[in-house]
């Protein structure tokens, strides 16, 4: 009778406490998780460590777009610049979700922005092709005449990276600052096509170095959070479609912590701080009288042909000369290479009105020259090889068949709009 007296106690303890954890359970879920992690084998779930806390920080970095942000004008061209990466590019038939990736504009594979197939033609093993369709004919098929052999010039966009002492974890905190943010500036897409070519976090950071570079900040802490494989294609992207910022160098140093993530960037200058008010003075009173020689034409072509003569009378081709990457060294100085007459241009072009691009790429040796944007289409203009006795036009007003021999276009360039325009061709 004692043994069935406890049983019975026993059985209306459980019941009691079956009744409590229900309730319980009713009034905290976590509760009935935590059970549900016990019985499944998974331990406690705060010593459970996701595969995020695991992994390394790649440097192929997911740059999500904040919500609200907004991604800007959408470019003016025949074909639009597709500006979110890892999106599907419009780049024909041909193309595939596995190609979208590689045609990233910030890819950590790609230190070119362009998509890569085989050529099949025997000569080289790859054929790249830009965002908007342009097709590189390939380097070795390239053959420079000798009136213009050896006039090039240009220097690609260098990086300097080196990595942080005692940045442990990725942790390193600068004491740098942002200096100038950039917030509310605005890039016309038809006159700044390589802003269209970033993500809507690589143009922060385009807002940011631009402001910067106005100022004459050298070093600053980058305002996104960028891998080091990622970064020079933004600071090309600003110094291409940049020409007024005559100061700022073709190199950058990127300082980065354990995680190779950008913890400081620092410009290059070709000129001292208290050196740029007289300079600007001189800049732009030189440009506004070439200005004035040609605004009252009537028409774009008329501005971009008399510019062009007026260019090639005024500058000297100079391997030596100083400054020679900006168009202040066309512009006032009167010497330059390829890349100062191509600055020289597209800023003139610029204050026009008139969509003028810095292109460059590889004609024998590393180039630059421009890309111009008439009623019809788009159209290549190379000044340094028509500043040749006798050979004013050769490389004035071409398509990009016209130069499928002797001009390639590289990095950021090959996205620019192909050059297929007649009307003005061969006048």
């Amino acid at each position: 009778m004692k043994i069935l007296k406890r049983i019975l106690t026993g059985i209306g303890v459980l019941a009691a406490l079956l009744c409590a954890l229900i309730i319980m359970s009713a009034v905290n879920p976590d509760i009935t998780e935590t059970l549900s992690s016990l019985v499944i084998g998974n331990g406690f779930p705060g010593r459970e460590k996701t595969v995020q806390e695991d992994a390394p920080v790649s440097d192929n970095y997911d740059w999500d777009e904040p919500e609200g942000e907004s991604l800007g004008a959408e470019p003016d061209f025949e074909e639009n610049f597709d500006e979110d990466v890892g999106e599907e590019s419009d780049m024909g038939e041909d193309s595939s979700a596995d190609d979208a990736d590689e045609t990233a504009f910030l890819s950590e594979d790609n230190d070119y922005s362009y998509d890569r197939s085989s050529s099949g033609d025997g000569n080289d093993s790859e054929r790249i092709k830009g965002a908007n369709g342009y097709e590189a004919p390939s380097e070795l098929d390239i053959k420079v005449p000798e009136a213009v052999n050896g006039k090039g010039g240009y220097q690609p966009i260098t990086e300097k990276s080196e990595e942080l002492p005692g940045a442990e974890g990725g942790e390193y905190t600068s004491t740098l600052g942002y200096g100038e943010t950039g917030d509310g500036l605005f890039f016309d897409a038809n006159l700044y096509p390589y802003y269209q070519m970033i993500d809507p976090k690589g143009q922060h950071l385009y807002r940011q170095i631009y402001a910067n570079a106005i100022v004459m900040n050298a070093a600053f802490v980058p305002i996104e959070a960028v891998p080091v494989s990622q970064l020079k294609n933004v600071v090309m992207a600003v110094y291409n479609d940049h020409p007024e910022l005559f100061w700022l160098n073709t190199i950058f140093t990127c300082k980065y912590d354990q995680n190779k993530i950008c913890a400081e960037l620092e410009l290059e200058f070709n000129m001292k701080k208290e050196e740029l008010a007289a300079a600007s003075t001189e800049f732009f009173n030189t440009t506004n009288s070439l200005l004035t020689q040609v605004e009252n034409l009537g028409t774009p072509y008329e501005k971009e042909r008399r510019l062009h003569d007026i260019l090639i009378d005024k500058i000297a081709y100079e391997k030596g000369a100083d400054k020679n990457q900006s168009a202040y060294s066309a512009l006032v100085e009167g010497k330059s290479v390829c890349a100062g007459y191509a600055r020289a241009y597209q800023y003139l072009m610029q204050r026009l009105g008139i969509p003028c691009y810095y292109c460059t790429g590889f004609a024998g040796t590393d180039h630059a020259w421009n890309i111009v944007a008439m009623d019809d289409g788009y159209y290549n203009v190379d000044l340094t090889w028509d500043d040749t006795p006798g050979g004013e036009y050769d490389y004035f007003n071409k398509t990009d068949s016209d130069y499928a021999d002797t001009h390639v276009r590289r990095d950021l360039s090959v996205n620019l709009p192909r050059c297929e325009g007649e009307r003005y061709r061969n006048l």
